[in-house]
């Protein structure tokens, strides 16, 4: 009999055996407006980044990881981006 209090992530719910596991929501990483607007799918996609690796990354950070994933040829750009000091 399987322990109802076990931490397996495969489920009968889930026909393929992977659990879906969403991020923690307790830390969440803040984007401007303007990033939203400009650039909505860029910055869906550093939140999401930064939610899944954790505390040790922040938004600057991700959100030039997931640029850069999306559009390589802004490298110079990016690069220079992080350079900038708040």
């Amino acid at each position: 009999m399987a322990d109802p209090n076990s931490t397996d992530l495969a489920s009968e719910d889930f026909p393929d055996g992977v659990a879906r596991t969403t991020a923690d929501t307790s830390r969440r990483v803040r984007f401007p407006l303007v990033r939203w607007l400009l650039a909505p799918r860029t910055t869906w996609q550093a939140r999401r980044l930064a939610a899944d690796f954790g505390e040790g990354m922040d938004a600057r950070t991700a959100w030039v990881m997931a640029r850069l994933a999306r559009h390589p040829d802004e490298r110079g750009y990016a690069m220079a981006h992080l350079d900038v000091v708040d």
